[in-house]
């Protein structure tokens, strides 16, 4: 069993208080032999502090709590990998919830941290989560009085702490590649459509269609999951139309993208120009380099965590809307329109 106060106590003979003042450094009139004694015993006995009853005397957790739609996704793994070096640094400790992208289990895990004391959460909302779903469940935290950070999916009538990414700007950089290198027939595969992160990249894809007086064709617009599945769904939909070229708004989709059109025997980027979003781990591992919108998620990952520590720490006058910019990494699944290829 867990040592605690009381065995150290019987170990060195010495009173219950006397052993908490020492261990919770307020021993101020407490001779050094004694508090010496205390220690060695706390070393031999393995005695550890119980964090979650030291939160509740000090009102603050020394724990955050982070809620998660897929850890199974790269994308996700990478924030996450950010998010846990940057707690470490501030000597917190990360309670990990991973929802399987559905809503009901994001108000699950809300009311399960909370009742773990957690000091605060970091919030990325499931799929399934659309505004009013999302709302919701902000509702629910500031009810709850926890301080929080949505980061990566957002509400667009919320007013509460984010880190996100222009992902309007993420959209036309893709689209905008493409037509500049001459293509007119650009198919999207969007994310679902309640999510605002995913309906702002079809807007920017849209713009620069308009910057190059491309026509707006809506049987070219899939609306997908962000899964490789859809990926591969959106090409057997989109065959029957005319396209060059495919902008999917996350690699996993693109790769769905990329294997469907083989089976089509189309050749990336040869018969058909691809690009995904995210620039995931594999991205560049793929049989042809994946171009694609990279996402500094690592980053936005700490930036939620320092955000989240000025919440705690009570520095909460004014709510923090950070934005990342969004850059293109251009790899070899894109080439102009009759430009000779080869493996």
């Amino acid at each position: 069993m867990r040592a605690t106060i009381k065995d150290i106590a019987n170990d060195t003979g010495l009173s219950v208080t006397t052993v908490s003042l020492v261990l919770n450094g307020k021993a101020y009139k407490i001779p050094d032999e004694t508090k010496k004694r205390i220690m060695e015993s706390a070393g031999k006995l393995n005695y550890r502090p119980n964090q979650l009853a030291v939160s509740l005397v000090k009102k603050r957790s020394k724990t955050i709590g982070l809620i998660i739609p897929d850890i199974g996704n790269v994308f996700y793994a990478h924030m996450v990998k950010g998010i846990e070096e940057c707690c470490r640094q501030y000597g917190k400790t990360l309670i990990l919830c991973n929802t399987n992208d559905l809503h009901e289990r994001d108000i699950e895990y809300i009311h399960l941290l909370a009742d773990q004391g957690v000091g605060g959460i970091i919030y990325v909302m499931s799929r399934k989560c659309d505004e009013a779903a999302g709302r919701k469940s902000v509702r629910l935290l500031e009810q709850l009085q926890m301080p929080f950070v949505l980061l990566d999916r957002f509400l667009t009538e919320t007013d509460c702490s984010e880190v996100i990414l222009d992902h309007e700007m993420g959209g036309y950089l893709a689209a905008r590649h493409l037509a500049e290198l001459g293509h007119k027939r650009i198919a999207c595969v969007t994310g679902p459509q309640n999510l605002a992160d995913s309906a702002r990249r079809l807007k920017g894809y849209a713009r620069a269609l308009r910057e190059f007086h491309i026509p707006f064709d809506e049987n070219l617009v899939y609306e997908g999951d962000y899964t490789m599945e859809c990926g591969a769904r959106a090409v057997t939909a989109l065959m029957e139309h005319q396209f060059t070229a495919i902008f999917a708004c996350n690699d996993l989709s693109a790769f769905g993208v990329c294997r469907q059109l083989a089976g089509y025997r189309k050749m990336v980027p040869g018969d058909i120009s691809v690009v995904g979003y995210d620039d995931a781990l594999y991205a560049e591992m793929m049989a042809v380099p994946l171009t694609t919108v990279r996402q500094p998620v690592y980053e936005m990952g700490v930036e939620s965590v320092k955000q989240l520590i000025s919440q705690i720490k009570g520095k909460k006058a004014e709510k923090s809307h950070t934005v990342f910019e969004p850059e293109l990494i251009i790899r070899s699944s894109t080439v102009g329109v009759g430009q000779e290829w080869s493996v």
